[in-house]
């Protein structure tokens, strides 16, 4: 007979860790790209911003690459902490933009305390600015990668971030498309498919 409230026990304490891991895994944090999807004319400018939501701790700092296709869009400029919720004298050591990406890495004001950051931060705010310009018709992706937020003072990293990717159209996207992974390999299969036939015929 002892042995049911103890099986009930270990049920109900593994039902409230469950319940404790779910709730964890929804309050991560999301980088995402807003607007997620924009279309500009060629040769003009289009403007997105990466934004953090569901902070449920302040951050002291982040990294992240922000990738795109150099033959539809150009990097033009950045602006990282546009509203200053990192403290007033932040430490920027971004690389910029090299082809097709752009590198980030960004830290609070040493002096920044836990309520000071998250009194400024809240839940949500806008980590970077990113100014491109429309190159040529088509279609580019913006893919977020090496998502990195720190706690409040750097010593570790916030588990669990997620990230949100976004795209850019420049003029007519359906002249070049963004090939999908399907196109890929029909096209793969019949080079395969010609070559195969070609050697039957030498042989």
């Amino acid at each position: 007979m002892k042995s049911i409230p103890r099986t009930l026990r270990r049920l109900a304490l593994a039902a409230l860790a469950a319940t404790a891991f779910f709730s964890q895994a929804e309050a991560a944090p999301i980088v995402s790209i807003s607007p997620a999807t924009q279309s500009i004319a060629v040769n003009s400018p289009g403007s997105v911003n990466i934004i953090v939501s569901g902070l449920t701790d302040p951050t002291g700092g982040f990294s992240l690459t922000l990738g795109f296709n150099s033959s539809f869009l150009s990097g033009v400029t950045f602006f990282n902490d546009p509203a200053a919720k990192f403290g007033p004298v932040p430490l920027d050591l971004s690389l910029g933009f090299s082809t097709g990406s752009l590198d980030l890495f960004f830290a609070a004001d040493a002096t920044a305390t836990q309520a000071s950051l998250s009194a400024a931060q809240g839940a949500s705010f806008t980590l970077a600015t990113v100014n491109f310009l429309g190159l040529a018709d088509g279609l580019s992706p913006l893919t977020l990668s090496n998502v990195v937020l720190s706690n409040w003072d750097g010593s570790v990293n916030l588990a669990g971030v997620g990230s949100t990717n976004g795209a850019i159209c420049v003029g007519n996207c359906a002249i070049n498309p963004i090939p999908e992974p399907e196109t890929y390999l029909l096209f793969t299969a019949g080079l395969a498919a010609l070559a195969m036939r070609r050697r039957r015929r030498a042989a």
